[in-house]
């Protein structure tokens, strides 16, 4: 029941939103902040970058400390939770990066920001491996998979024990229910701004479209075949 009043709250507030959206012209020229807007998003990864540096450099001298059987849980704790904030910074910092990438490049930004946007895009790819293979640093009693080694996803499943699997597993679903509602939202959305501002989004709306259907399809098969 609380299901069915979310989608319902969820549709009336999008169509309110649509509506008011459809109602007034969008005239707005983003080319008239791009330069800031880009140096903004350069600056920002620059500083999400450092913060990862020095996360990995405090999770290195933290997994090689000496602690008692008492201090042994906490600091277990503490990596576990640093790591995962450390991972969700990384991916924040990729994404602005490629966004700041993209605008310097569409928006014809001067040489060295775009550089600077492309750099650290290209830096905060390099950490992502380096951080999710700081897990074999914490944990070497254990025989963990390696990130480039071949499926990794399962290897690592079956190494975890089961309630490991049971809060990855718990929550991959709900980031796919999230990816699901999002990206039909980002369809809407691009299908209004097409309407409205006559600036044709067609071969985004059916890019996600695709990506869609391929990411659900994946999903349900391999629990058809599974059953």
């Amino acid at each position: 029941m609380r299901t069915v009043v979310l989608v319902l709250v969820g549709a009336l507030v999008g169509f309110v939103v649509m509506y008011a959206t459809l109602t007034y012209q969008i005239d707005f020229n983003f080319l008239t902040i791009a330069f800031q807007v880009n140096v903004a998003l350069a600056c920002l990864t620059v500083i999400l970058l450092l913060y990862i540096g020095f996360s990995i450099l405090q999770m290195r001298r933290k997994a090689i400390e000496n602690v008692s059987k008492d201090e042994e849980d906490e600091l277990d704790i503490w990596l576990y939770k640093k790591f995962s904030d450390t991972n969700l910074v990384v991916i924040a910092t990729i994404v602005i990066g490629i966004v700041s990438t993209a605008i310097a490049l569409i928006t014809n930004q001067p040489t060295w920001l775009e550089l600077v946007s492309t750099v650290s895009a290209t830096i905060a790819f390099a950490l992502s491996i380096g951080v999710s293979s700081m897990i074999n640093r914490f944990y070497p009693d254990r025989n963990l998979p390696s990130v480039s080694e071949k499926d990794y996803a399962k290897k690592l499943l079956a190494a975890s024990d089961e309630g490991e699997r049971h809060v990855m597993l718990e929550g991959l679903y709900r980031s796919f229910n999230t990816l699901n509602g999002t990206l039909i939202l980002a369809l809407l959305v691009l299908i209004v701004y097409s309407i409205v501002t006559d600036v044709s989004q067609l071969f985004a709306i059916v890019l996600i479209g695709a990506v869609l259907v391929a990411a659900n399809a994946q999903y349900f098969l391999l629990i058809r075949n599974k059953s």
